[in-house]
């Protein structure tokens, strides 16, 4: 794809970026449906993934700021409000949805693609359906035993042994079977299939066997039994050409909550030879896990019920462990998790005898006591391993099969240098930033205005509200009073960093007003500021004219959707995180918080030395 380049360079608080004309330009009714924009590319993978059953041509393109934009389509919208309606109401869409010309896109970098098949057959006890890959023949037919319907295969091919069985663990109501052949195995030339049957029922379940060529015979090799209607779905994760075997951990529902609350956490398997092997904590995995992760935490914020709910805790936390991040994940549902939930959590004080624990041996155990021992049975996390994170475990595990690398060469990691601002919010050196400021932090450092350079300690962060709390090695005699209101056009001002190689590393002090009790799309978690801010001023307090923090500085409008679908750069649009959040924030995590404003208004230049005296610079070695 080949795009003329226009010199023209927009300044965001992610840094610089060069706009280009766009071949993704739409003309007359046709346009783009951008549902989400994020600074992250297996962020915005995430989102997308999230939104394949609305609309299966749902993408991931970048724009020129840099930022990647879910869209899908183009399709003609002849009324723009309605359509828009209609994907709120039916799919759950996001109600802040834009509709654009795609002038502002610049290049695809994801898809959604389906497995290459030589054959799908689709069976629904009309008739016997059979199918040809090269010499084989597979023919696939039911029998009815006591009512119900019983799914059979039969393989025949001269060169090699015949092969009948019935897949009788799924006898359904109704008949019916699925089975496609495509190549599944990386190590061999043949190509494999796969016979499921969906045994019926409100909740359970599909029984799958992959059918595989070895020495000279045809082999059935079972696969899980998964919930629905579904079983195994195929994607290349690895991107090697080969398709791995997508599926759920159905150990997770009931298990902590009633089955419509229960959410079971995604695995990736593959097959090898004559297993199926789970590849779930493999370095290959680790993309497509974290996307998946990503797709979690958008229907999270979409329905922040969800933060509450044992049943989408238990999946949150054992997919963050996945990518190596169970320490964060743990800190975060302890706060959270519902002590009042009734559901029986019990556990075996000794040896179950045939699956069933002795009487008087069980005992009732709370949510995390529970949590813990599944996912260190089930692998997510080392045994006996306190909050050790599961990035040690992949090592630890036994090798399924070959060494598992990366389908093609990796980059090599470099350190590189981030930094915002953060303000003192409690006496014992706490403090506040944003979560993207301190994103994969191996070393974060803190220097104030009078304090010296000195390590600080990441205690929690929230990606989804973009907020971190640090722990300093300094102590701060005057920490930050918090006012919960804000009042639109009142004067604030705004305390920070920013370029600090640039600007003066004393500090910057910019004064403006609220003009929206809202951000982007209403989202009331933001208030709209025309205070200038740079980059580096991320975490920094937002501060009224009494010197009370009223938010969070956040972002430029630059850095949004908006952008994103229009290439407009309107000045001094920028966004502050409400103080409720932040308070929430802290409350959360255990900092108290006495939300009792000062009174007197202050001069700038009073109000500048109250902003300086409590906030920092934060600086982050990230990898």
């Amino acid at each position: 794809m080949r795009f003329a380049m226009v010199l023209a360079v927009v300044f965001g608080v992610g840094g610089p970026c060069l706009a280009q004309q766009s071949s993704f330009s739409q003309k007359g009714d046709y346009r783009w449906i951008a549902l989400a924009s994020r600074q992250a590319e297996d962020e915005a993978i995430g989102v997308a993934r999230a939104y394949r059953y609305l609309l299966p041509t749902v993408r991931v393109v970048q724009a020129t700021n840099g930022w990647f934009a879910v869209v899908a389509g183009p399709e003609r919208v002849a009324n723009a409000k309605a359509r828009k309606e209609q994907l709120v109401r039916e799919g759950n869409a996001p109600s802040d949805m834009l509709f654009s010309r795609g002038d502002g896109y610049v290049r695809e970098v994801w898809a959604p693609t389906s497995p290459k098949f030589d054959f799908q057959l689709e069976y629904d006890g009309k008739r016997p359906l059979s199918a040809p890959l090269g010499e084989a023949r597979f023919v696939v037919a039911s029998r009815k035993v006591d009512g119900s319907n019983i799914a059979g295969l039969t393989v025949s091919q001269p060169s090699r042994q015949p092969l009948k069985f019935e897949l009788d663990e799924a006898t359904a109501s109704f008949p019916n079977a699925k089975l496609v052949a495509l190549r599944l195995d990386p190590a061999s030339d043949d190509h494999q299939l796969m016979f499921s049957s969906f045994w019926g029922g409100a909740h359970c379940c599909t029984v799958t066997k992959f059918i595989v060529p070895q020495n000279g015979s045809w082999q059935a090799v079972s696969g899980k039994t998964a919930d629905g209607d579904v079983g195994y779905s195929f994607e290349d994760v690895d991107g090697d050409g080969v398709a791995e075997l997508i599926h759920s951990d159905n150990t997770f529902l009931y298990r902590y909550t009633y089955y419509a609350a229960s959410i079971a956490p995604t695995r990736v398997s593959r097959l090898s030879g004559t297993r199926v092997v789970d590849i779930t904590l493999a370095p290959s995995s680790q993309r497509y896990m974290r996307q998946s992760l990503y797709k979690m935490e958008h229907w999270a914020a979409k329905s922040p019920e969800m933060w509450r709910s044992n049943g989408f805790l238990s999946a949150w936390v054992a997919t963050k462990a996945v990518v190596g991040e169970f320490d964060d994940a743990w800190s975060r549902m302890l706060p959270l998790y519902d002590r009042g939930s009734d559901w029986p959590l019990t556990e075996c004080t000794v040896e179950k005898v045939k699956d069933a624990c002795p009487p008087g041996r069980e005992i009732t155990v709370d949510f995390p006591t529970a949590l813990r021992k599944h996912l260190e049975d089930e692998r997510y996390i080392p045994r006996g391993s306190g909050s050790a994170s599961a990035s040690t475990q992949v090592a630890a595990l036994p090798s399924p099969s070959a060494p598992l690398a990366p389908s093609s060469p990796q980059p090599p990691q470099v350190a590189r240098t981030s930094s915002g601002t953060g303000f003192f919010v409690g006496s014992s050196g706490q403090l506040v930033t944003n979560a993207h400021v301190v994103e994969s932090c191996l070393d974060a450092k803190v220097r104030g205005r009078s304090l010296p350079e000195a390590s600080a300690r990441i205690v929690a962060r929230d990606p989804i509200n973009d907020l971190a709390l640090l722990v300093s090695e300094h102590r701060s005699e005057k920490t930050s009073s918090i006012r919960m209101t804000a009042r639109l056009g009142e004067t604030v001002a705004a305390f920070g960093f920013p370029l600090t190689q640039v600007l003066a590393t004393s500090g910057n002090f910019t004064l403006g007003n609220i003009t929206a009790l809202a951000g982007i799309g209403d989202d009331t978690r933001y208030i709209q500021i025309s205070a200038p801010v740079q980059p580096g001023n991320s975490g920094g307090p937002l501060l009224d004219e009494q010197g009370n923090v009223v938010g969070v500085v956040t972002s430029k409008l630059n850095a949004l959707k908006t952008l994103v679908a229009s290439g407009d750069v309107p000045q001094n649009v920028n966004f502050a995180i409400r103080a409720t959040g932040l308070i929430a924030f802290l409350q959360s995590n255990g900092v108290s918080v006495d939300p009792i404003p000062k009174g007197a208004k202050l001069s700038p230049p009073d109000l500048a030395d109250e902003a300086g005296s409590i906030s920092v610079q934060v600086s982050c070695n990230a990898r």
